[in-house]
């Protein structure tokens, strides 16, 4: 993007959709649960914004998009419920579209299915080693997963045991570890989860 500076700036009435990154933990926790049906409002439905939703129709989650506002910014409603998991494989060209949705996609199969990811090396540069954070924590939860270079691997053959994940001071790894735990037989608890505050202060309290 560029803009000339100098130029006069007028009041003007802008609204801002809701983060379709943010909607992913909820738009999860909705299709891995039995019995879920969640309605996210306002939500931007930038189509490069939604490569997400493509994995969850994929993995059996039923989905139902909603745009009220149409525009080069599109945005309005998310349905989702829960429809079976099955398990989905995220090719590389697959990877821009969704880079920051992979790890809650990654606490998806552990509540059944699978979910195997290649091409997402970039993942390793964010605020934490996320490929390498994401499974040791997955693992502390009790999951089958392991690491590549460039993603991971996860399994969801049995129910995670619950226990203590480290979110290595990442927001999204936080949110990942406590859509996961949901699945869990035991309390589970997130060391580090005030990282939350970076792009999604309320997440607890929602």
């Amino acid at each position: 993007i560029r803009i000339s500076g100098g130029q006069p700036l007028f009041a003007a009435r802008i609204v801002v959709p809701g983060d379709p990154s943010s909607a992913a933990f909820w738009a999860v926790a909705a299709a891995v649960l039995p019995g879920s049906d969640v309605v996210i409002d306002d939500v931007s439905l930038n189509p490069t914004r939604l490569g997400f939703v493509d994995v969850l129709r994929r993995a059996g989650a039923i989905i139902d998009i909603d745009v009220m506002h149409a525009g080069p910014e599109p945005s309005g409603s998310l349905r989702i419920r829960h429809g079976g998991l099955r398990p989905v494989t995220v090719a590389p060209h697959e990877v821009p579209g969704l880079i920051d949705e992979l790890p809650v996609l990654a606490a998806m199969a552990t509540h059944g299915g699978a979910i195997t990811v290649t091409g997402a090396s970039e993942l390793r540069l964010k605020e934490s080693d996320r490929i390498a954070a994401l499974i040791r924590g997955l693992r502390a939860l009790g999951a089958t997963a392991d690491e590549s270079a460039d993603g991971f691997t996860v399994d969801g053959l049995h129910r995670l045991r619950g226990g203590i994940a480290d979110a290595a001071h990442d927001h999204r790894l936080a949110m990942t570890f406590a859509i996961a735990a949901l699945g869990a037989i035991q309390p589970s608890r997130v060391l580090g989860a005030e990282a939350v505050s970076v792009s999604y202060p309320g997440f607890f309290r929602a």
